[in-house]
């Protein structure tokens, strides 16, 4: 017993004691991510579909490139390439915060144009006729509904981001998986560090899921009564 003991002190305790500050850091990072990335999505989704044909073609070809070069490229390209194309200073948590967002607005921006698509056609034109302009139809009639429909697609959405997060690792960013990392250096012990560390993947997950279950429930109990 005394032994076993001696080996869990020597492994687990040092990813214990950088465990808290892993955790906020991933979670920070992965929400940060998710919330740019949704705001970036709408002004796509707005842009596309806009009736200026070349900024639709800019959108889907933005789209197309960040869904179609591996997430890790374009980590390395706006941490590295990027300061250096425009001569600026960016932090590794920022560069991580910023790719994470870009790619994720694309997914998101088809997730939210697929759920537009599904709305009656003729809530625009009804819209229009009550005397709405653009923005405000989109603000009060389409948007609302767009993202209770995505509510489901866009926290699966933020759990991606949250396994994601651990490719910033490569970037010095010290998260759940570059502290497992780290401690595996110092110990020597990959199976107990992470399995410690796909441990706690598991159960953040787990927790984030089961609470954007009980918002998703509550946003539907209210819809359900206003209907």
């Amino acid at each position: 017993m005394q032994a076993l003991w001696q080996d869990i002190e020597r492994v687990l305790l040092p990813f214990l004691n950088g465990l808290p500050q892993a955790v906020l850091t991933t979670v920070s990072i992965s929400l940060a991510a998710c919330l740019l990335g949704m705001a970036l999505a709408v002004v796509l989704l707005l842009a596309r579909t806009s009736g200026f044909w070349p900024l639709k073609a800019l959108v889907v070809v933005f789209v197309s490139a960040m869904r179609g070069i591996p997430l890790l490229i374009q980590l390395l390209v706006v941490y590295y390439a990027l300061p250096a194309i425009l001569n600026l200073s960016i932090s590794a948590v920022n560069a991580g915060v910023l790719a994470l967002a870009m790619n994720t607005s694309a997914y998101i921006s088809e997730i939210l144009r697929g759920v537009l698509s599904s709305l009656p056609a003729g809530q625009r034109a009804a819209a229009f006729s009550l005397g709405m302009g653009t923005w405000s139809t989109w603000r009060y009639i389409l948007l609302p509904q767009i993202f209770f429909k995505a509510l489901p697609p866009l926290t699966n959405e933020w759990t991606v981001m949250v396994k994601a997060s651990s490719l910033l690792s490569v970037i010095s960013v010290v998260e759940i998986s570059a502290l497992a990392r780290n401690v595996n250096l110092q110990t020597n012990a990959p199976l107990s560090v992470f399995g410690a560390s796909a441990l706690i993947y598991f159960v953040l997950l787990f927790l984030l899921s089961s609470a954007s279950r009980k918002v998703e429930q509550r946003i539907a109990v209210r819809v359900g009564r206003h209907a």
